[in-house]
């Protein structure tokens, strides 16, 4: 399966790659997106009616078409961990304040976790696959895995696969409760993590075409593995791919500096990655349920420059050049976790 475009809404400047020679580094505990101008892209009366994820959704799957020079997929699927959360706290408040009266119909129809995708759909005029998965910090991992399984079954050619998660003020707070931002806040801005909001959109197709940016070579998911599952696991990865560990330029992981979250990254890379350089992203996206698919849209970045910048190597102070292989790995509270092997399209 290749990537053929990929694009992001996120704390980085949106809809490039800006932030690949100059990112923007925060010493805040929460950042919003910078989000593009949306008024060239909506009609008002539409603009009114659509809250902000399912705009970034929708211009980003139009822009992701785009680069990708096509204009109908035969599948759209999406992950995310809350939703459009902001119009179902909206809706929450309003039977609260209003003792159940004058509800607006808006914010319950766009509360729905399957509002994305199927607003992608409407806006499209696509009337093919579509499927939304919701598994907290795991949904872009399985949406991606999806479009694997159907591809690779010949049910569909292609596909538009996206994350798309928002960060309200109520979330924030209650999420904070639980130890989910507990991150250790460095000397430097360049060391800190921080709550945030991501939105990626990746057209994926069978076939390798002169637009391919990269392939992926492998997926793999796991449910509460061991360590010696994920190895074997990434050995079958390997042996099927006809690599070898060290053919591996560099592993990116979702370190946030959260101690209990970086713990379970740690010990994986010393049970299975060996001396492979350790990558980090969530300093400069953040961190959010779908911050594994800016983990994945980083490393598909990375294979399209053909180097790896310094400051998404975690041990190091140096550029890796020369890059033809990276595996993704991402968990979520070790309960899910996922092996993404990536290659460009030259190897």
């Amino acid at each position: 399966m290749y990537i053929q475009s990929a694009n992001q809404i996120s704390v980085q400047k949106p809809l490039t790659d800006e932030w690949f020679e100059a990112p923007v580094f925060y010493g805040d505990r929460r950042v919003l997106a910078s989000d593009p101008d949306f008024a060239p892209h909506f009609p008002s009366l539409a603009s009114r009616r659509m809250c902000k994820l399912l705009k970034r959704a929708v211009l980003l799957s139009r822009q992701t078409l785009k680069d990708a020079s096509v204009t109908m997929p035969e599948g759209i699927i999406s992950g995310t961990g809350l939703g459009c959360i902001e119009n179902t706290e909206k809706f929450l408040w309003s039977i609260m304040n209003n003792g159940e009266q004058y509800l607006q119909p808006t914010f319950f129809m766009q509360s729905t976790h399957n509002i994305i995708s199927s607003t992608i759909a409407i806006d499209l005029k696509c009337h093919g696959y579509n499927n939304t998965f919701v598994h907290r910090g795991a949904s872009f991992d399985n949406a991606l895995f999806d479009a694997w399984l159907q591809i690779r079954q010949n049910r569909i050619n292609n596909a538009l696969v996206g994350g798309f998660d928002e960060l309200t003020d109520d979330y924030y707070v209650f999420f904070g409760r639980v130890g989910v931002w507990d991150f250790v806040r460095g000397a430097s801005h360049k060391q800190n993590c921080f709550a945030s909001e991501a939105s990626v959109s990746m057209f994926v197709n069978k076939e390798k075409t002169a637009q391919s940016i990269c392939k992926i070579t492998d997926i793999e998911l796991f449910n509460h593995p061991s360590a010696e599952n994920l190895n074997a696991g990434l050995n079958a990865m390997l042996t099927r791919a006809g690599l070898k560990l060290q053919d591996i330029d560099a592993v990116m992981t979702g370190i946030n500096t959260n101690p209990d979250n970086d713990l379970i990254y740690n010990n994986i890379a010393n049970a299975c990655f060996g001396d492979r350089p350790l990558l980090q992203y969530r300093h400069i996206f953040g961190e959010s349920f779908s911050s594994s698919a800016l983990g994945v849209y980083a490393a598909v970045t990375c294979l399209r420059k053909g180097f790896i910048p310094a400051f998404l190597v975690k041990n190091e102070n140096s550029d890796i050049k020369g890059v033809k292989h990276i595996l993704v790995h991402n968990h979520w509270h070790n309960r899910s976790h996922s092996l993404i092997l990536l290659s460009s399209c030259s190897a």
